[in-house]
């Protein structure tokens, strides 16, 4: 355990443990609060949605997220910004963020193309029998936590009905709809990887086949129904759960907007909740901003959540990912500067349509990865707390690149149809011509070659 991770400037830049947790906490909730009145009032209405005490103290003490914060000598209160870096979570969980890369039929024909057809007849169907073991297993324990009466005097049909019927009502419920974070939703999922993880072993298959179901199981066996009918004396009130299983699946559908901007979506298929690291959450203090901070923070957190990434020998590949409102320009410039440019446009939850960005990293490129973003930190922000040696050139090629960045993305701005939402980007634009003119001066005083 050591508090100051690095210095900046004055600030001193801490990753948050369970040992300074309650030093540093309630600076972090107050931060939050800053940061989306701020927004609010500038009518940026649900582009940031809070973690909370709770939330972030879990993120604190749990063995895989990471907490960073940049504490400002001698002021108050003393936590200008802080970032979530978060890994870990569970498959097809609210916070998975992987799954929406593994929806829908392109995917399918990926995993297929894994099998030879037989062994993939065999393991579609093998798999959707475990499933159906892993819902009951599921529905069983929502049904007694939420004291529904006495399961065990029920019948299969009973308990599927009643199941039904409990996700009917928060589907039905319009603050609800039955999303990511229903309690429900998210428990039956997290009950059902659970199932697979430890009674089946197969979660690898489970991931492969979440979306099948009975219709697509029959459609690609030869076999008509024979499994099914094998199994219904294995399984009583088999055909009642199949179709209460089925309407589940359906009910939690993603919807993907044609918006999306993915060039190949084939290499992100193998992301998993083991190999992904999200970037949760970053923000800094609207009256006490510092140039670059976010992404200095966000840079220190990737590099200890590689490092777990890394420890299993597993792990072939890296993702980051990261979630974000279309009009968040903020948390774009962020996801952009580390690599994560491809993303699709998803409905998470009602109301609240996300781009969600990824990037992939191959393991034996990973350290790589980390000094290119520390030398590229280093030259835009001055943070060099390792004096990493950096050449004149690559010192030009790097302000170079983010010139030509910011040149596309203040055209892109300035090109917009929506003249609401040019009006709505007035100050990024202005910020954008103010970072042309200073990297151009960086370049001329660095005699570089003609932009």
């Amino acid at each position: 355990y050591k508090e100051v991770t690095a210095m900046y400037k004055n600030i001193n830049i801490i990753e948050v443990t369970k040992e300074n947790e309650q030093q540093y906490l309630s600076d972090i909730v107050e931060l939050e609060k800053s940061v989306l009145e701020k927004m609010e009032q500038e009518g940026r209405i649900g582009q940031l949605f809070i973690t909370e005490q709770e939330g972030i103290s879990e993120y604190i003490n749990s063995d895989y997220n990471h907490v960073m914060v940049a504490v400002k000598n001698e002021v108050e209160p003393k936590v200008i910004s802080a970032t979530y870096i978060t890994q870990g979570q569970i498959d097809f969980t609210y916070n998975d963020i992987t799954k929406y890369f593994k929806c829908g039929s392109e995917y399918q024909k990926y995993v297929k193309s894994q099998y030879t057809e037989n062994e993939y007849k065999r393991a579609i169907r093998e798999v959707y029998v475990e499933k159906i073991c892993a819902f009951k297993y599921a529905r069983d324990l929502i049904l007694k936590e939420f004291k529904t009466k006495n399961t065990d005097i029920l019948t299969e049909s009973q308990k599927n009905s009643i199941f039904l019927n409990m996700v009917k009502k928060e589907f039905e419920n319009p603050k609800n709809k039955f999303h990511e974070k229903s309690q429900i939703r998210d428990d039956l999922n997290k009950y059902m990887t659970l199932y697979m993880k430890v009674v089946k072993k197969d979660l690898e298959r489970y991931q492969q086949f979440y979306w099948v179901d009975f219709d697509y199981l029959k459609k690609n066996l030869t076999e008509k129904n024979q499994d099914r009918q094998n199994n219904n004396t294995k399984y009583e009130g088999i055909d009642s759960t199949i179709a209460t299983y089925d309407r589940l699946l359906q009910l939690q559908m993603y919807k993907i907007y044609d918006k999306s901007h993915c060039t190949n979506m084939n290499k992100y298929y193998t992301a998993n909740t083991a190999n992904t690291v999200e970037l949760d959450t970053y923000i800094t203090r609207p009256d006490s901003r510092e140039n670059g901070m976010a992404r200095i923070l966000v840079l220190e957190g990737i590099k200890k959540s590689i490092e777990d990434v890394l420890k299993n020998k597993d792990n072939n590949e890296i993702f980051l990912v990261s979630t974000l409102h279309e009009d968040n320009l903020s948390s774009k410039y962020v996801s952009d500067f580390f690599g994560l440019t491809d993303y699709l446009f998803v409905n998470r939850r009602s109301d609240r349509d996300r781009q969600v960005h990824i990037h992939k990293i191959e393991r034996d490129d990973a350290y790589e990865y980390i000094a290119r973003m520390e030398k590229k930190i280093a030259v835009l922000y001055g943070y060099n707390p390792n004096k990493i040696k950096i050449t004149k050139q690559e010192e030009i090629r790097i302000i170079k690149e983010q010139y030509s960045y910011e040149v596309c993305e203040l055209d892109r701005l300035n090109n917009l149809k929506d003249i609401s939402k040019k009006r709505m980007y007035e100050g990024y634009i202005k910020g954008k011509k103010g970072k042309i003119e200073k990297l151009g001066n960086l370049l001329m005083e660095l005699d570089a070659p003609e932009l």
